[in-house]
């Protein structure tokens, strides 16, 4: 039984999610207290008015302990085993409940926090856009944010990325990295020639995992909790449900004559480097067509492909525009970058891992700039400028064409087919898709971008991230909000008495800033910039500004500054609201551009769709280090300072009702994970345990830049830091590091964890001695010289 609510300090519910336990049991309340007549009403829809009325006295009693008390409940567990967690943001109160055995007080701070994050990355600083939406339905918003938190349960319980949340990449050969890197480029060449301009980065995400990353030169660092929420809208946008089962079946013929399809299992399969396969072949194996299994090397040799599934490139796709990689040679090398001896994209991983793990190619002639480790960025020519037109689709009913209504369902999300989108996700094609988002800049916390999403085969996706117009007014805007905000809470950001002119004189500064930069505005936002002028003017509303500023802290505001600054800070968020998240229609430029794109990666990366997707299920295998490190059944490696992890794959075969060994390992890792990160936030940095024919253990340990061990200064203890650990619910890493190292510059302290799983026979000794030469192996496979571990 779950549920999750947010209400505002009138309890009006602003989103509501519940699955259908707890909607039978709340009508059932309703029903017992005479809310409801007993059978004149729907048993599978919850009203949220009776959410309002039977929850009404615990939000106003948490509301009173914020607002008077400053001491408000962090959570509360019932003697009939339900739990509630609550989390304050701004003017809203998100309230989690639970009663399933498996959700503690930890699973559901974090779920909070995810939510958060989430609603932040879709609606920046307009967080009460997701409760009374103006461009579209209250229910579809509802249902695209409940998908979106199905969609990261789901994840969190499969990927380790998600577990951990720390990106994983895929490790690949030059060569299919090469071919990656081409398909980026021209996508965003291509879109610039369509006139988007400042477009900064270009992703290609495979599953959940990262292949490869392209940035222009300029643009500003893309942060590793930004690109966790990417993955997490691509998943739930274009969801694939592809199994290794699938891709290793094949038809052979059987003694009728007639075709039956063979189920290999990933474990029995062995994948045969595609040109031995090819070598095999000329030597007169027909092990080749009996599996019908084609590489891009026999593609070239022996079959023409005539009949192609997928579109080819439209004409004015050229090879003058992206030439190939015949054409230009040794010129797509990067610096550091030998021919491979084989063009192979199958390769030794333990060896790719320890001598290449990142996995980069910059074109000669291009400038390099780095965002997070492992990462190359070239630079990109900026194309002209575009307009944008207003055209919305309206049917009948006054309901927009592209937003169907979406019944809420306890189920899992459907897999294998996109799901509907809704504002201000808009969608030109089946493969295309654009979502408006809010990325964390080193400028402004919520800097607008938009995220073109193009589905290029199941689990394959290109992501393209721009600007939007009138982007750079979005620091000031969120640098006014904010100082409205923490006037109207009552904080005046610690502003001293003789500092109250020097506030109000920032705030007008930042009006007149915005005046000015969009003076030519016209319609909705000339009407919003003229409201606000109007009520920053009035003679009255300054006058009791000035008086509440130039008092002294813990003062409250009248009731009239309060009502007028109130409606300030609406109109404000209004205008944040119409400049950024005002839904467009794509330009037939656009549309166009991203079809080229879509069926260039096609063409580029058809004879490797099957290999990266059974790459992105068995990205590393764990045989690579069983002879080095004898009875290490499992671990994971997260690199803090760059948020990416290293890890072996766990694939889950489907015995039917057999239990999976592979399930059972992965259940104990999963929960003993969790379980690690629970005393991580008490303060534990060190632990071991053993739970049946198992020892598990967990490290965390801090570097300077050289790779020398630094001891901590300050020990850290249960609420140090309030956030739970992780990237998406807040920088839990950057925190602890500044708590544990006070008088060292940020930066300057490096951050690792190793998580590993042993059988239980292993003695604690050799569980510190393979710490000590994982971390060394990892740390030297990054790039980095030296390192001396010390305990």
């Amino acid at each position: 039984m779950r549920g999750f609510v947010v209400v505002n300090k009138i309890n009006d519910v602003f989103y509501l999610d519940c699955d259908t336990e707890f909607t039978n049991h709340i009508n059932a309340q309703a029903v017992e207290q005479g809310l409801l007549e007993a059978g004149n009403y729907d048993t599978k829809i919850l009203d949220p008015s009776m959410v309002m009325q039977l929850f009404s006295p615990l939000f106003m009693s948490q509301w009173f302990l914020i607002e008077q008390r400053k001491n408000p409940c962090t959570s509360i567990t019932c003697e009939n085993g339900f739990i509630f967690v609550f989390k304050q943001l701004e003017d809203l109160l998100i309230v989690a409940i639970s009663r399933e055995k498996p959700d503690t007080e930890q699973f559901l701070s974090k779920k909070i926090g995810v939510f958060i994050r989430v609603v932040e990355f879709l609606f920046g600083p307009v967080t009460n856009e997701m409760g009374y939406s103006v461009f579209c339905r209250r229910s579809d918003r509802w249902t695209f944010l409940q998908n979106l938190m199905k969609t990261w349960e789901l994840l969190r319980k499969e990927e380790h990325s998600f577990l951990v949340e720390a990106i994983e990449r895929l490790h690949v050969n030059q060569l299919v990295n090469e071919k990656c890197m081409e398909s980026l480029e021209y996508a965003m060449s291509r879109l610039q020639s369509a006139g988007e301009k400042n477009i900064h980065h270009a992703l290609l995400v495979v599953n959940s995992k990262l292949l490869s990353l392209y940035s222009n030169r300029s643009a500003p660092s893309l942060a590793e909790s930004d690109v966790l929420c990417t993955i997490l809208l691509a998943r739930l946008l274009f969801p694939t449900n592809e199994k290794l089962e699938d891709l290793f079946s094949y038809r052979k013929p059987d003694d009728s004559g007639s075709t039956t399809e063979e189920m290999k299992s990933p474990a029995s399969i062995t994948v045969t480097p595609p040109l031995e396969r090819y070598e095999s072949a000329v030597e007169g194996d027909d092990s080749l067509d009996e599996e019908n299994y084609l590489s891009a090397t026999e593609t070239i040799t022996k079959t023409k492909l005539p009949e192609s599934p997928y579109p080819a490139v439209s004409e004015h796709v050229t090879e003058e525009e992206t030439p190939t990689a015949e054409s230009k040679g040794t010129d797509l090398m990067g610096e550091g970058f030998a021919t491979p001896d084989s063009a192979s994209p199958v390769t030794d991983i333990h060896k790719q891992l320890i001598k290449d793990n990142t996995g980069r190619l910059t074109p000669v002639g291009r400038s390099r700039s780095r965002t997070f480790d492992g990462m190359i960025t070239g630079r990109v020519t900026p194309g002209p400028g575009r307009a944008r037109s207003r055209s919305l689709n309206v049917d009948q009913q006054g309901q927009r064409a592209d937003m169907p209504s979406i019944q809420r369902s306890s189920s899992p999300l459907p897999k294998g087919e996109p799901i509907q989108p809704v504002s201000p996700v808009i969608r030109s094609s089946p493969d295309h898709i654009r979502q408006t988002a809010f990325l964390s800049t080193q400028l402004c916390n919520f800097y607008p971008y938009q995220l073109d999403f193009v589905q290029i085969f199941p689990g394959m996706v290109i992501v393209l991230l721009s600007e939007i117009p009138r982007a750079n007014h979005a620091s000031s805007l969120c640098q006014l909000l904010r100082l409205l905000t923490d006037l109207l809470s009552g904080q005046k950001s610690q502003v001293q008495r003789v500092q109250g002119h020097v506030l109000y004189d920032l705030i007008n500064t930042l009006l007149v800033k915005l005046a000015t930069a969009m003076k030519k505005a016209k319609g909705n936002i000339e009407r919003i910039l003229e409201d606000i002028r109007k009520r920053w003017d009035n003679a009255d509303f300054k006058s009791s500004l000035l008086s509440y500023l130039e008092q002294g802290t813990g003062t409250e505001i009248s009731p009239g500054a309060e009502r007028s600054l109130t409606g300030l800070h609406r109109k404000v968020k209004e205008l944040f609201l119409h400049l950024y998240l005002y839904p467009y229609d794509i330009p037939p430029a656009v549309s166009q551009a991203m079809t080229s794109i879509c069926e260039k990666a096609k063409v580029k990366l058809f004879d490797y769709k099957d290999y990266l997707s059974v790459k992105s299920q068995r990205n590393i295998v764990m045989t690579s280090y069983l002879d080095a490190f004898p009875g290490l059944v499992h671990f994971i490696y997260i690199d803090r300072r760059t948020n990416q992890l290293t890890a072996p794959s766990l694939n889950i075969t489907d015995e039917g009702e057999n239990h999976d060994a592979t399930q059972f390992l992965k259940d104990k890792i999963w929960n003993m994970t969790c379980w690690m990160y629970g005393k991580l936030a008490e303060g534990v940095t060190v632990a071991t345990a053993r739970e049946g024919d198992y020892h598990y253990s967990y490290f965390m340990w801090f570097t300077d830049y050289q790779g020398a061990p630094k001891q901590i200064q300050e020990a850290y203890q249960e609420g140090d830091v309030s956030i739970p650990p992780g990237i998406l619910s807040g920088q839990f890493y950057s925190s602890l590091k500044r708590h544990c190292f006070p008088n060292c510059l940020p930066g300057s302290v490096n951050c690792y964890e190793l998580i590993m799983m042993h059988v239980g026979l292993v003695n604690v000794q050799y569980i510190f001695t393979h710490r000590q030469m994982l971390a060394k192996q990892f740390f030297e496979a990054s790039g980095d010289t030296q390192m001396n571990l010390v305990l």
